[in-house]
């Protein structure tokens, strides 16, 4: 004889069933429009796509991680559950970025470079090794966990998977672009100590005896000049010498002067250093 069936138990199968058919047409349709999503992507945006890859190679270590772990076990993804429960496998892509992370950090600036243009500071490789720890300590009690209902175990993997998901995400969230290189020092010049001697003709003086004078040169001595090369001594010199009175060319037989320069041989100008 058949045994009684429970009309509680019976409603409770019929609900439960209804609950996983739910489930496995919810996994189906959101496999299909990532599908789609994916193969618009590509031939739409393919080239952006793979540009956009390589210039951010190290953030997507732990989908590649991700994805080999999952391909060893590929067949068993047949449900909604089974891809709740690759948050294992996406935590195990974590911690391989955050120990990448740890190792390529820079102990003299702090900074983690992506490419030649972002970085990561230093200072979050220890928060998101810690959080990935975390995660992948709680994905592994959810997957083990026993819960009451089937429900109650597809809500916590849930959760599990929303938060792997966003660790994964969160290192694309503290890029910053490298700053620029600070500006060179001042170059210091070493200075070196010359003698420059001007010749120069007074025309007030060349007026007195101009059979005499006309071809002869005054010389004024400059004889501690500092310059790092000896155009910029000659230059100096001639500066100091045109700012004194003697530059002045003179006017009576006195000897006073008036404004008017003396006649400065450029090219006869001697610069020897000491």
């Amino acid at each position: 004889m058949e045994e009684p069936t429970d009309p509680a138990v019976a409603t409770g199968n019929d609900k439960s069933n209804r609950e996983t058919t739910a489930a496995a047409w919810t996994f189906r349709i959101a496999l299909t429009v990532g599908a789609l999503a994916i193969g618009y992507l590509l031939l739409g945006h393919g080239i952006a796509v793979f540009a956009g890859i390589t210039d951010r190679l190290p953030l997507l270590l732990p989908l590649a991680v991700t994805v080999m772990s999952i391909f060893t076990r590929a067949t068993d993804i047949r449900s909604y559950e089974a891809v709740l429960k690759t948050s294992n496998d996406i935590t195990i892509g974590i911690i391989s970025f955050d120990i990448w992370l740890l190792s390529a950090r820079n102990e003299a600036t702090g900074r983690v470079l992506v490419n030649p243009t972002t970085m990561i500071r230093g200072e979050f490789a220890i928060a998101f090794l810690v959080f990935g720890l975390l995660i992948a300590v709680g994905s592994l009690i959810l997957i083990h966990y026993e819960f009451r209902t089937a429900r109650e175990r597809q809500r916590a993997l849930l959760v599990g998977f929303v938060a792997s998901v966003l660790i994964y995400i969160a290192p694309f969230g503290v890029l910053e672009p490298v700053p620029p290189p600070a500006p060179p020092g001042p170059t210091t010049v070493a200075l070196k100590h010359f003698a420059v001697a001007i010749p120069y003709a007074d025309p007030g003086i060349t007026g007195i005896a101009p059979s005499i004078l006309e071809k002869r040169f005054l010389v004024h001595f400059e004889r501690d000049v500092e310059a790092p090369t000896r155009e910029s001594a000659q230059a100096t010199a001639v500066q100091r010498f045109l700012a004194t009175d003697e530059s002045n060319q003179v006017r009576t037989k006195k000897g006073a002067r008036t404004g008017d320069k003396v006649n400065i041989a450029q090219k006869e100008i001697l610069v020897a250093e000491r």
